[in-house]
């Protein structure tokens, strides 16, 4: 009798061990092929002339905007007095969201510990939202010395189409009395021209910062994926 627990709980545990493959298997499965299934853009002749982009760095993807159009003022909801360095000559805004204690408490793989981790994985530690502000055009020489490795891609819209993107990213946002709501985050976790601000919604392994992307692309009418985890399908429907 004293020999049975050890191979019950050997068994037990090949059991969960499998299990859990299976699980990672099909999640990576999954996101593989839902990430080519493409969702073309709608077709329209209006004309396209605001220019907006997709950069991804490592595992991350945000969308970049101009600052300032006649139909978003990215400066009244991300005031650029809220940054480090106030400086309003910058005339990009990159957005993205991502976790809310990995933006907030991490300032490197290094401290993310296994139990944000899992919160995280299951959408436990809430969302939040990067802006961060970039004054050169994105992908001319010197944006790229500043991101060397990026992967970039250009797209054009209407001016119904980046409203509707910018809806789209204020809809993410948390307002109070009409403000968004700034975080204080520790040291190192952002530098002089960015903030993290709250966010509705949560980040989790179905959910993540490319997953919000892809959706704002389809709620602006663009070529998106049928649904994505990573960035590598959102740059493949665009050839990169």
């Amino acid at each position: 009798m004293p020999w049975k627990k050890p191979k019950t709980y050997l068994r037990i545990v090949k059991y969960i061990a499998v299990y859990v493959g299976l699980m990672l298997f099909s999640y990576f499965l999954l996101a593989f092929v839902l990430a080519v299934i493409p969702v073309k853009g709608e077709q329209t002749s209006t004309q396209k002339h605001i220019t907006v982009f997709l950069l991804q760095e490592g595992v991350h993807t945000d969308f970049v905007v101009p600052v300032s159009t006649p139909f978003e003022d990215w400066s009244h909801h991300f005031p650029y007095q809220n940054n480090r360095v106030c400086d309003t000559t910058f005339r990009w805004l990159r957005i993205g969201l991502g976790d809310k204690a990995f933006f907030l408490t991490c300032p490197t793989w290094g401290d993310l510990t296994l139990k944000k981790a899992l919160k995280a994985m299951t959408g436990l530690n809430g969302a939040a939202i990067h802006a961060n502000y970039e004054y050169e055009l994105p992908g001319n020489d010197t944006f790229r010395f500043y991101h060397p490795g990026c992967n970039l891609a250009k797209l054009s819209l209407t001016e119904n189409q980046y409203q509707r993107l910018c809806g789209y990213i204020k809809n993410s946002i948390v307002f109070k009395n009409g403000k968004t709501v700034l975080l204080q985050s520790v040291d190192s976790t952002n530098f002089d021209y960015d903030r993290f601000y709250d966010a509705h919604g949560t980040y989790s392994v179905l959910s993540t910062c490319n997953t919000w992307i892809n959706q704002g692309l389809q709620a602006s009418g663009q070529t998106s994926c049928y649904w994505t985890a990573f960035g590598e399908g959102l740059f493949y429907q665009y050839g990169k």
